[in-house]
């Protein structure tokens, strides 16, 4: 079998970039991506990814520390 680390890595290097990160906005902006999106939402992995996410954006959004206790709560009961 044939390793593709290195692709990873190149991959990985081009989204870390400016370049990289304006493609990537504009792919998830656009149609398309707001389709591929809602589509991998729709699985459990991407409910699952999404709930981890929204856990670690909750750190940096400027909300009430109460409405962000409840998130907390709401997603914590989510994976019970």
């Amino acid at each position: 079998m044939v390793h593709l680390d290195w692709m990873h890595g190149m991959i990985a290097a081009y989204v870390a970039s400016p370049k990289g990160q304006e493609t990537m906005r504009n792919f998830l902006s656009s149609p398309e991506g707001k389709r591929a999106i809602d589509a991998y939402l729709a699985t459990p992995e991407g409910q699952r990814i999404a709930c981890l996410l929204l856990g670690r954006a909750l750190d940096s959004l400027d909300l009430p520390a109460e409405v962000k206790a409840e998130i907390r709560r709401s997603l914590d009961a989510k994976r019970e």
